[in-house]
C-alpha cells in the first residue's frame, strides 16, 4: 500500500502480509525486508559519477528510504529529525568526498552530535550526546532514537569527561543497496532543497471552488 499524493509513495509506502499465526507473519515480513547486497567500501568507487534528472533523483530518494536514513535525517520532507541537517551537510560535501561520510561516519563527526562518556566519581560511566549545559550541569541524550528521553549530569559528580571518536550514525547501511543505489542516493542527497516539485514533499493543495 503507498500514499498516493504525488512523489510520497517512495517513501510512505507498507507491505501488508496475511498468515495462519504469528510465526508465519514474521517469515512473511522477513522476506520483504532488504538484504545485504554487499559490504562497500570507499575503493568500490574510483569514480563518483552523479545526476541530478528527476528520474535519478526519484530513485535516489527510495534509496534513502530503502537504507533506513529516515530514522534520523530529513531530506524532501520526509524522516526524523534527530542527525545533522543534510542540506547544510551537502554544501561542505559532495561527490566522492560525501560518499566517504555515509560508508564512514565516523570519518568526520558533528560536534553537536557526537557522543561523549561521563565517568563518574561514584564509579558509573554515563554517555550521551550533550543537549545542553549549564554552569551546573549537562543535559544528555542517552539514545537518539528516543530524543524526548534525557539525563542530566551534576558537573560536581564528573570526574572525567571523553568525546566519542565513533558517530552515532551506523555503519554499513547502504550494504542493502546495490552500486546504482548507492549513486542515486549521492544524486539525491547532493539536490539538498533543488528537488522538483515533485519530490519535494511541500505540495500546494489544489484550491476548492
Amino acid at each position: 500500500y503507498v500514499c498516493t499524493f504525488p512523489g510520497h509513495w517512495i517513501v510512505m509506502n507498507g507491505k501488508m502480509v496475511v498468515a495462519r499465526d504469528q510465526t508465519e507473519a514474521e517469515r512473511l515480513l522477513d522476506a520483504c525486508r532488504p538484504t545485504l547486497v554487499q559490504v562497500w567500501k570507499v575503493e568500490d568507487f574510483p569514480a563518483v559519477a552523479t545526476s541530478q534528472d528527476e528520474a535519478t533523483l526519484s530513485r535516489g530518494m527510495h534509496a534513502f528510504a530503502k537504507a533506513q536514513c529516515t530514522q534520523c535525517h530529513v531530506m524532501a520532507g520526509h524522516g526524523v529529525n534527530l542527525g545533522p541537517n543534510l542540506v547544510t551537510s551537502v554544501k561542505k560535501l559532495r561527490g566522492k568526498d560525501l560518499l566517504v561520510q555515509i560508508l564512514d561516519p565516523s570519518s568526520k563527526i558533528d560536534d553537536d552530535y557526537r557522543t561523549v562518556q561521563f565517568l563518574l566519581s561514584d564509579g558509573r560511566v554515563m554517555s550521551g550526546v550533550v543537549a545542553s549545559e549549564t554552569s551546573e550541569t549537562y543535559t544528555i541524550r542517552p539514545n537518539l532514537l528516543t530524543p524526548e528521553k534525557i539525563k542530566r549530569i551534576q558537573k560536581t559528580d564528573v570526574e572525567e569527561r571523553f568525546p566519542s571518536q565513533v558517530s552515532p550514525m551506523p555503519a554499513g547501511l547502504i550494504n542493502v543497496l546495490t552500486r546504482q543505489e548507492i549513486l542515486d542516493l549521492v544524486s539525491f542527497l547532493e539536490a539538498g532543497d533543488n528537488l522538483p516539485a515533485g519530490l519535494s514533499g511541500h505540495h500546494e493543495l489544489p484550491s476548492v471552488q
